[in-house]
């Protein structure tokens, strides 16, 4: 049997892997993060591995809000995990900043003690854009089963949002604030809108309680940026390989990261400035940046990718002609969106996007990058949309990407495969009732409020959606990119 990756073992890992600057046993937790996945354990929590060489007690619980998985996995090898770095130069990264993972159900008293220690300072989440439970306008969704459910049982919360608000009431009775809440999710004023949604949800509640928070507990902006793919076999086998040790749930990254931070918290942080970590006063230029340019021709790659035949976003972009749209995509309605004068320079953040998407090392399945589009495509293209039209600039290849998940969607359904969204049932039971026509599909999807919001009157918008889900519909795989020549 191979021996595990555990503190045991650490010390005769090969010279060429990099371990913690720090003796774990000396670091005591100062973060509780709310959805451990992959993308925190190959971004926030390396910042944070590096920043405790620096010094201070920032371990990391971690609270999975279902899946028992990582906990049982990390907990074998004393929830130490490597990080994987695949690029031109790869290297290999031990992390130790976890002290332990806990699962809601299971451990729901050890929750709320670790999210209501005095030494600890920092909630930080990374739950996805449907995990704050909001709507189409970005006010949280009392309609949501999650949310009825905490605010009748408020001290047994299911959702993120009623897990912090059970965690800060304890904190506004004792009156002990000294406590960030830290969105990492890709939501455009992540902060903002994580802040409005636990304002929102306290304020029924108790009134007092919500004014403390507003009043003592800052929700900073932030943008995060690093091509995480899902961890496979492959990758455990060549973790293996690397560490000499068998490690179950490790992770890989491009070598490329990047977390922007709001300067603006109510408590004490690790020395994430000594590691990279970019605190500004306005995020909103980066984020705007990363979303539309990253996120944006990420969703795009994905549907259109997945029509074409692809799989990968290397192979996508490997296309000539799927490549040749993303840049007139890029050059034509996406940057004249973003208002970064004087901040950053987007034309050479977009080729630095490009060249990520040409790294052969990194395998990122353009079928991860499709879930969740009733949720994501509303900031990462329709924002762009919507202020493309008040800037009187073009949205014909911006609709593509709609066109295609719609034409996902009726695939999905046609082929009897899983469509992860939190919309599912409703899309595909649209698919169903209009299987005959993808024209009539489309209409029933672009009349759907808590996707397009008031683009569902703009007939503009419409009608140039239709005519590309009727141009995509009407050719096979090897014909799409003739397709996409047209719009060049």
């Amino acid at each position: 049997m191979t021996t595990p990756l555990t503190e045991q073992s650490l010390a005769g890992l090969p010279a060429d892997i990099k371990k913690p600057g720090y003796v774990r046993a000396e670091r005591t937790r100062g973060i509780v993060h709310i959805g451990p996945g992959a993308f925190h354990r190959a971004h926030q929590a390396v910042y944070t591995d590096m920043a405790m060489a620096h010094g201070g007690n920032w371990r990391i619980t971690g609270v999975s809000m279902r899946s028992a998985t990582l906990k049982r996995k990390l907990a074998e090898q004393d929830n130490l995990y490597s990080l994987v770095v695949l690029d031109n130069e790869p290297y290999v990264q031990v992390i130790g900043a976890f002290d332990e993972v806990l699962v809601l159900d299971e451990d729901r008293d050890a929750i709320l003690a670790a999210l209501t220690d005095a030494n600890t300072h920092i909630i930080s989440l990374t739950i996805t854009e449907k995990g704050y439970c909001l709507t189409s306008s970005g006010e949280l969704d009392t309609s949501h089963p999650d949310i009825i459910n905490d605010l009748v049982n408020p001290d047994q919360p299911v959702s993120a949002v009623g897990l912090i608000v059970c965690a800060l009431k304890e904190r506004y009775e004792s009156g002990v604030a000294d406590m960030t809440v830290i969105s990492c999710d890709n939501l455009a004023d992540n902060g903002k809108k994580l802040e409005k949604a636990v304002y929102q949800f306290a304020q029924k509640l108790d009134p007092a309680m919500a004014d403390w928070i507003k009043a003592n507990i800052c929700f900073p902006c932030t943008m995060v940026d690093s091509i995480t793919p899902a961890t496979d076999e492959a990758l455990i086998e060549l973790a293996a390989e690397k560490l000499g040790v068998s490690d179950a749930w490790p992770i890989q990254r491009e070598a490329f990261t990047q977390w922007v931070v709001e300067d603006t918290f109510s408590g004490p942080r690790p020395a994430w400035d000594k590691v990279g970590v970019t605190f500004t006063d306005d995020v909103a230029a980066f984020e705007n940046a990363k979303l539309r340019i990253l996120n944006g021709t990420h969703s795009t790659l994905a549907y259109v990718g997945t029509l074409a035949g692809k799989e990968t976003v290397f192979e996508a972009i490997s296309d000539d002609t799927l490549h040749a749209f993303i840049r007139k995509l890029l050059s034509s309605e996406i940057m004249p969106s973003i208002d970064a004068e004087g901040v950053m320079d987007l034309a050479s953040y977009a080729d630095d996007i490009v060249r990520r998407y040409q790294n052969r090392h990194i395998r990122h399945l353009l079928s991860q990058i499709a879930w969740d589009g009733s949720q994501k495509l509303p900031f990462r293209i329709l924002n762009t949309v919507r202020d493309n039209y008040k800037k009187g600039n073009p949205v014909s290849l911006l609709c593509v990407p709609i066109a295609a998940w719609i034409l996902f969607i009726a695939k999905r359904h046609n082929d009897q495969e899983q469509l992860v969204d939190p919309l599912a049932d409703t899309l595909l039971d649209l698919a169903a009732q209009h299987k005959g026509s993808v024209t009539d599909l489309a209409i029933a999807v672009l009349n759907l409020t808590q996707v397009f919001d008031e683009l569902t009157v703009n007939n503009n918008f419409k009608q140039t959606v239709l005519k590309h889900v009727e141009q995509l519909a009407a050719l096979n795989n090897e014909n799409i990119a003739d397709t996409l020549e047209t719009l060049l």
